[in-house]
């Protein structure tokens, strides 16, 4: 049997075409294609829009706009090794809703080393398969789209504007930041504001600045030593922690004084500002409680111990016209101290009668102090 003329040369022909198609270029609407494929009009691929909040990516999709009422996820192909390999494979998403999009490729895959992507509200994605298989990057992100502000944002505070990524946005998720062993520092002659984008008068060095209006609670901190009543107390490096304005350790803590003692009642005349040899270092401002001793065995005089400028530490006034020990020894005083700093402790005397013994009591001298009330 033989093949028809005609028909012989229209296989001939489609032949001829597709072995050109295999080797060559394909133009339509031109006859000079410059590339591969070259289209020289519109070109349309599949179109889809769902609404269903879970949604598996297909070879039919293209396209896919999401209109839900929810957070939805789509899931990625599975790739595939060999034959059916859709290496180059392009998937377009649009979101058009209030509402977040995630992405999943198929484990151990990944999109750009990461196992899923976030397509926020009102925004797009653009994927491509590298045809890789494993954990290997099986997809990337050709482009995150654009928005009505031409800019890409993320739900984490950051935005894109052409190839520059910024800080600022809207935070539509919760966020955290893992520091791992590694600082955030925040520099410059600028504030950090909390609350407000325009610092309120006063405290025109502040650093930090919160702004909660007329609400109550703008800060909170959290140490453990926090408790009803407490107030945020600092040392002397600026470390704060909350304590009492009262101290708990009370009979626990006392300083003693420094230095060593030396008699200040030698002096023929009375007088004031009689060197002691000791003196008093207080840690920072507020009410001290002193206790102070000494035996003093004289006739009619006042003597007595003090921090010029703050109060008596011990006096003793004129009991006895012969020698006598002076009464009370063991005395307490509460002195407020406005600024921290080594105090200088001082004698007086009224007359110039010196003691017949000085500091020959038991215990022997003695003065210390403790804080309690800021």
């Amino acid at each position: 049997m033989t093949m028809p003329k005609k028909l012989l040369l229209t296989v001939a022909i489609s032949f001829s075409v597709f072995g050109m198609a295999q080797t060559g270029s394909v133009g339509i609407n031109t006859s000079n294609p410059g590339s591969t494929m070259d289209i020289n009009g519109s070109m349309a691929a599949n179109y889809k829009s769902i609404s269903v909040n879970n949604y598996n990516l297909t070879s039919a999709d293209f396209h896919v706009s999401y209109n839900g009422i929810t957070d939805a996820v789509f899931n990625l192909p599975a790739a595939i090794s060999g034959v059916g390999n859709f290496k180059g494979r392009i998937y377009r998403i649009q979101n058009n809703t209030n509402f977040n999009i995630t992405i999943n490729a198929v484990s151990p895959e990944t999109i750009n080393g990461n196992t899923n992507v976030l397509i926020g509200p009102n925004r797009s994605l653009q994927l491509i398969s590298t045809g890789l298989l494993g954990a290997n990057s099986t997809w990337e992100i050709l482009t995150g789209g654009t928005d009505t502000n031409s800019s890409i944002g993320a739900n984490n505070g950051l935005s894109l504007s052409g190839n520059n990524i910024q800080l600022g946005g809207v935070l539509t998720q919760p966020t955290n930041i893992a520091t791992g062993a590694n600082n955030i520092s925040i520099t410059g002659t600028g504030k950090m504001l909390v609350g407000t984008a325009t610092p309120p008068a006063g405290g025109p060095s502040a650093k930090l600045v919160i702004d909660n209006g007329s609400a109550n609670g703008a800060l909170q901190i959290k140490d453990g030593t926090q408790q009803l009543g407490y107030v945020l107390t600092s040392d002397a490096n600026g470390l704060a922690t909350w304590s009492s304005t009262v101290t708990t350790a009370f009979a626990n803590n006392w300083t003693p004084y420094s230095g060593t003692l030396i008699n200040p009642f030698t002096e023929v005349t009375g007088g004031s500002s009689l060197t002691t040899g000791i003196q008093v270092t207080i840690p920072a401002k507020g009410w001290y409680f002193f206790r102070c001793g000494i035996a003093i065995n004289s006739d009619c005089n006042d003597y007595f111990f003090y921090i010029n400028g703050i109060g008596d530490v011990w006096r003793s006034y004129c009991g006895s016209n012969t020698a006598a020990y002076m009464f009370p020894r063991d005395q307490n005083r509460v002195l407020y101290f406005a600024t921290p700093g080594t105090y200088t402790v001082l004698g007086g005397k009224t007359n110039g009668v010196v003691p017949v013994t000085f500091n020959q009591g038991n215990p022997s001298f003695y003065l210390d102090f403790v804080k309690f009330q800021n």
